[in-house]
């Protein structure tokens, strides 16, 4: 059931980019054989569309406020704490090398603003990285998520 649910979960960001409804994606994943409990189908749908719709909004909050729930996406995922950050970092192992980017995710039971977030990487950067330490040569508060209960 967890493939399956992944499997749809991907494509459900392409059929929302194409416009697609989703009681046609529901149709259409279970003529591909994807399918599990409608219910279930339509939440996982409306948090997908509700991530698209809200990606890269954080990035336009002053790094000295909080943000607003027009700008936090709503999802029933399981993850351990009730906010979750995601953070574009870019890093270069040495000076003068080909700069690396990439996204890691904060965990929170508190709103954050930007500056709280990029603060948190910069603590946690040492042990992540802790056998070939980078040097963080940018960050930028991307998208942010709220855990709601159903």
């Amino acid at each position: 059931m967890g493939i399956i649910r992944a499997e749809t979960i991907a494509r459900a960001r392409k059929y929302i980019r194409e416009g697609v409804s989703a009681s046609r994606w529901v149709r259409e994943m279970r003529e591909a054989g994807l399918s599990y409990r409608r219910t279930d189908m339509l939440a996982d749908y409306r948090s997908v569309l509700q991530l698209e719709k809200k990606e890269g909004a954080f990035r336009y909050i002053r790094k000295d406020r909080y943000p607003t729930e027009a700008t936090i996406a709503a999802v029933g995922w399981a993850i351990s704490k009730e906010y979750m950050y995601k953070v574009k970092v870019q890093s270069v192992l040495r000076l003068g090398e080909p700069l690396t980017e990439r996204f890691v995710n904060i965990q929170s039971d508190v709103p954050m603003t930007p500056a709280m977030v990029e603060a948190e990487v910069e603590e946690q950067w040492e042990q992540w990285e802790r056998y070939a330490p980078e040097l963080i040569t940018g960050l930028q508060v991307w998208s942010a998520v709220r855990k709601v209960m159903e």
